[in-house]
């Protein structure tokens, strides 16, 4: 992000006018200091100085991170969430002494040890609870003492090799040109046979090579080159008795295991004898989000009487969970799971909340043969009878998808080889470990197909390879991606594999690879798209393979691919269908009381309801006046996949005393212009300002774009192919300061692309322009508003408080003044702005209200009002919610559950 190239030439030429003076002061104050350093070599440094150091070498570090996981895509074929290494070389380096820790840092909780590994005292310094950081403490410290991880592990597994393990072939050649083996690892102090062995089995490989002293080689196959003349004689590191092999030439010896074994992703082509009789399956829904309608709809498609449905909501989402909830009492073989997990992404709580599950349900009375778990994001490419016939048909099988052949780039990339701990909703990495001894180490999707035998296995075993591999991943970044995979190739159950997790994900590693989940873990991953409607003819080419859920479905992004996907699966009875093309997602709910709601988004829900009332009034030439009480919720309303505002429901209080419940329709206007679209800068074709930009669908997760003095905003700038070109964006606040300007350099594609500004907060309120230049002449301009806050923390805002928030923040918005912009920008009545600015920003009560109001009036319009339940006499010209296609009371047929078919077993 570069500062903005609009400067005038009276500045650049003050620049070189005072370079001479600035290098001769600096010259000067470098002498002074190096003196003092002299006379102070014996004395410690600053803590404080030597702890600032290592927090800026890890920000360095960090933002490094984003740019080699960019780099590192390989095409791997893993269906999990394949993942970028964090490049945190140097942080690895620093210790207990690096971070300078003071006492402060060690207040609240007591370490039981020195703490070795800097990423565990990063994680501890950036830990908010005192319970989080003495948990992080104790694993640290477990682990240094080496009570945290077994350090080997059994191999149960009947299928071996053709040798035992250890089992010594001989001196075998090598070539540099034509490798003998496939894989090399270099271990330059520890390589011996036992520790080449390990590792080439641990990677599943059937032969271990040592070569040159220092080289451990793996493959499944040795030899090609033959013994005439092979010299093994060099010591090894790790063991002077033994001979590492020489110059090209391996010492060979067996791991003991064969190659994986696997039964193939089978295939549809059923018999009868094949499906008989046929399996009963246990749908695990592990759900997240507040998209209950879209939760509604998978039921519908997976629904049928024989089969058994257990709901895990997540613990933070309170909505979700009461909406759900009924469907007990309407569904008998539907129930919601009560011991609930916050499983955040990448966390140890989604394995912890699975193998709760799966001993749950085999306490339940429901006799169920398999255990397929999906998510709200997952919709059914074929029907339910398709998917039935196929684990008959393989009864018994264990169905996972491994990551590929390369699992030595898998561990790394994956963080199987880091220590992970969850608490305070945070993934915090503590450093690398050795993983056990003995066991193939194998991963992939963590969407999976579990037999009732093995699921018992599972939570009833108390043999050494299951409670071993239970402690290690207890600190796994994504266990859900690796336990199964590594339980199955260790144990009794390896010949049961099916390569096939019944998916079909959604990769595009380009747009999917953004390190989004950084704010709840310390590693970048990545995550698969949403099917689009284009992608219609590549799902249905699943037709003929043994494919049943496509991921990931978003109705907010796209509802049309699966409207399609219902109508190929279920026939033209979905084509008439109310409200098929409408979309409904709960924003706000007066009921939850843990989720807290954002202070601007409240603010906005409040103003359109006074917005609303007023409106009210004015349709009905004051007969219907009432005053508004109380928010109840928030809806994101869609059609045809376009955003059409939210509506507010709400309640209000007649002049007679009657309660009257009301909802809006408010539509956001777009104050977007092209002032000057001529040469290379007529590709533009939008400019959109909000917030929680999601950089895989490219798209403002802040639906409503509702900013406050504390958003973080984000350009999103749409641009069609083209001559490439460099362009200028200026961000000019209420008081007409020109917060900040800064270049970015647009490609010759045809590209949506988002900017972030950094910016120093609050942000002032009111209206804002982003201003687009090229080549010093403004071609567009967007305006958007930044709302005062109505409340802070849930409480009203007093005239100090009111201050504190809407006068922008202490000094300049970026690190320098951009005040010389204004005859470029033709920024004109600064002063003005600037009063106006400085009174409103001490507003407080109903004159805070009035500006507030004002302010929304003019980027926010009631579009329809309607109403429900009783009704007011001077207020039944208001339209019923219920007969209203825009309202969220409005009937929804395709994400409705109503009773079960007895003829189908189905809903529909």
């Amino acid at each position: 992000m570069a500062a903005s190239r609009i400067a005038s030439s009276r500045r650049l030429c003050c620049k070189y006018k005072c370079i001479f003076y600035v290098a001769f002061v600096i010259l000067c104050v470098q002498f002074f200091l190096y003196n003092i350093n002299i006379k102070e070599a014996d004395n410690p440094s600053d803590d404080r100085e030597s702890h600032k150091e290592v927090r800026d070498t890890r920000v360095l570090i960090e933002e490094d991170s984003e740019e080699k996981k960019q780099e590192d895509e390989d095409g791997n074929a893993n269906e999990g969430e394949d993942l970028s290494e964090e490049v945190l070389a140097s942080e690895e380096k620093l210790s207990n002494e690096g971070f300078g820790i003071k006492s402060e840092l060690l207040a609240g909780y007591a370490p039981p040890c020195k703490i070795e590994s800097a990423q565990a005292m990063s994680a501890i310094e950036r830990a908010t609870t005192r319970e989080c950081k003495q948990e992080i403490a104790d694993v640290a410290c477990g682990i240094q003492e080496g009570g945290v991880y077994p350090g080997s592990l059994p191999n149960t597994c009947h299928l071996k090799g053709n040798h035992s393990k250890g089992h010594y072939y001989g001196c075998y050649l090598d070539d540099a040109e034509d490798r003998d083996m496939t894989h090399q690892k270099t271990l330059p102090t520890e390589n011996w046979s036992q520790t080449c062995i390990d590792y080439c089995l641990q990677i599943g490989f059937r032969y271990a090579g040592l070569q040159y002293g220092r080289e451990c080689w793996c493959g499944n196959s040795f030899g090609k080159h033959g013994t005439t003349g092979a010299v093994c004689n060099q010591r090894c590191p790790g063991n002077s008795k033994e001979s590492c092999g020489g110059y090209l030439t391996n010492d060979v010896y067996s791991t003991g295991i064969q190659e994986r074994f696997s039964n193939g992703p089978g295939n549809l082509h059923f018999e009868e004898e094949d499906v008989r009789p046929k399996v009963r399956v246990l749908f695990v829904l592990t759900l997240n989000g507040r998209q209950v309608r879209q939760v509604r709809r998978l039921l519908k498609a997976i629904y049928h009487r024989d089969h058994f449905y257990l709901l895990h909501v997540d613990a933070r989402q309170e909505y979700l969970f009461r909406e759900l909830l009924p469907l007990e009492q309407l569904l008998s073989n539907v129930r919601l799971v009560r011991k609930r997990f916050a499983t955040i992404w990448g966390g140890a709580s989604l394995l912890d909340a699975h193998l709760h599950i799966i001993e749950e349900a085999l306490e339940m009375d429901w006799m169920w043969d398999y255990y397929v778990n999906l998510s709200e994001s997952d919709y059914p490419i074929k029907k339910l009878d398709s998917l039935v016939s196929y684990l008959s048909k393989y009864r018994g099988h264990i169905f996972l998808k491994s990551h590929g052949r390369n699992t030595s780039l898998f561990v790394r990339k994956q963080g199987l080889d880091q220590t992970f701990l969850q608490c305070d909703n945070h993934l915090w990495r503590l450093g690398t470990r050795t993983l056990p001894s003995g066991i193939q180490v194998d991963g992939g999707s963590d969407w999976v197909g579990l037999p009732r035998h093995f699921c018992l296995y599972v939570v009833t075993s108390k043999d050494k390879l299951l409670t071993g591999l239970k402690k290690l991943y207890k600190y796994t970044l994504l266990p859900v991606e690796s336990f199964f995979h590594t339980l199955l190739h260790n144990s009794h159950f390896c010949d049961k594999w099916m390569e096939n997790n019944l998916h079909v994900t959604n990769w595009n590693r380009k747009r999917g690879c953004k390190c989004q989940h950084k704010n709840v873990v310390d590693w970048c991953g990545c995550s698969p798209n949403d099917f689009l409607s284009q992608d219609l003819d590549r799902i249905l080419s699943y037709e003929v393979k043994p494919i049943f859920f496509g991921r990931k479905f978003e109705a907010t992004v796209n509802q049309d691919i699966i409207n399609s996907m219902d109508v190929y699966l279920f026939g033209n009875e979905m084509t008439d269908v109310t409200a098929l093309t409408s979309y409904w997602q709960n924003e706000y709910h007066h009921l939850d009381r843990h989720t807290g709601v954002d202070d601007t988004f409240l603010s906005f829900y409040l103003s359109f309801m006074r917005l609303t009332t007023t409106r009210l009034a004015a349709d009905t030439t004051g007969q219907c006046q009432v005053v508004p009480n109380k928010v109840l919720q928030v809806h994101l309303f869609q059609r045809g996949d376009r955003n059409q505002g939210l509506l507010v429901l709400f309640e209000t209080t007649s002049k007679e005393g009657t309660r009257l419940v009301l909802e809006s329709h408010m539509m956001l206007r777009q104050h977007y212009s092209v002032i000057n679209p001529t040469g290379p800068a007529g590709r533009l074709i939008n400019l959109e300002v909000g917030s929680d930009f999601d950089l895989k669908e490219a798209i403002f997760r802040n639906y409503g774009q509702l900013l406050g003095p504390y958003s973080d905003l984000v350009l999103r700038h749409t641009w069609g192919p083209g001559t490439p070109l460099v362009v200028s964006i200026a961000w000019i606040d209420p008081a007409k300061v020109i917060a900040a300007s800064y270049d970015i350099n647009i490609t010759s594609e045809g590209q949506i692309g988002p900017f972030k500004p950094q910016l120093k907060q609050p942000l002032r309120p009111g209206v804002w322009a982003c201003v687009l230049m090229y080549r010093y002449e403004v071609i567009a301009q967007v305006n958007f508003l930044v709302l005062p806050l109505a409340v802070f923390r849930g409480n009203p805002l007093d005239s100090r408080k009111a201050g504190l928030h809407h006068n922008g923040p202490i000094g300049y918005y970026a690190k320098q003044d951009f005040s010389e912009f204004e005859e470029v920008l033709r920024v004109t009545s600064v002063r003005e702005a600037r009063a106006a600015a400085d009174e409103n920003g001490q507003k407080h009560g109903r004159t805070l209200e009035e500006w507030t109001d004002s302010l929304c009036a003019e980027f926010w319009s009631v579009q329809d009002i309607c109403r429900t339940g009783a009704v007011s006499s001077n207020c039944t010209s208001v339209k019923k919610c219920e007969e209203s296609p825009w309202s969220s009371l409005s009937p929804d047929p395709k994400s409705t559950i109503t009773a079960v078919n007895p003829i189908t077993g189905l809903i529909r």
